[in-house]
């Protein structure tokens, strides 16, 4: 299987195993060495042209603290999520390439849509970003290695964000 199908097929079961709640599932997905953050979108003038900011996260995570929020989601005391947010997501346009400096990790960047139900409301929040990832491609079993998720908004339509970008 080739880099780019690999790394589709590999953010697709991503999603399903997000979208169907099985936090253990995609837990497993994750590399030990995982790094994964959301950095803050600024609206403001900003003088190295980006608007994201480099000290300011809305998610700064490791894998130990990732485990700590997968085993708090599959417990009762998720508050943040009683009830639970119904998501389904949407990644398209997938563009790989290798990554530089090792030749095991492959480059991903994706465009997510996040539809986020919560409770009785009739109508979805909807959460947009632009994804870069690090994912090493294995026979099997791949993992996600980094992921830096550059969300459009600056200011966050959800009550809480306790979902995974």
């Amino acid at each position: 299987m080739d880099m780019q199908r690999a790394c589709e097929e590999f953010l697709k079961q991503e999603a399903e195993y997000l979208d169907d709640r099985l936090f253990a599932e995609w837990f497993e997905l994750l590399d030990p060495a995982i790094i994964y953050e959301a950095p803050v979108r600024t609206a403001r003038e900003n003088w190295d042209g980006t608007g994201i900011s480099t000290t300011a996260f809305y998610l700064k995570e490791d894998y130990a603290s990732i485990e700590m929020r997968v085993k708090r989601l599959r417990s009762r005391y998720a508050w943040s999520e009683s009830p639970a947010t119904r998501t389904r997501r949407i990644v398209s346009n997938v563009r790989v390439t290798l990554h530089d400096g090792d030749p095991s990790l492959v480059a991903a960047r994706s465009n997510l849509a996040v539809f986020c139900h919560r409770g009785d409301g009739a109508h979805p929040q909807i959460l947009t970003a632009e994804r870069f990832d690090a994912i090493r491609i294995g026979t099997g079993v791949s993992r996600l290695v980094k992921r830096t998720a550059i969300l459009d908004a600056t200011v966050l339509g959800l009550e809480s964000l306790s979902i995974f970008i």
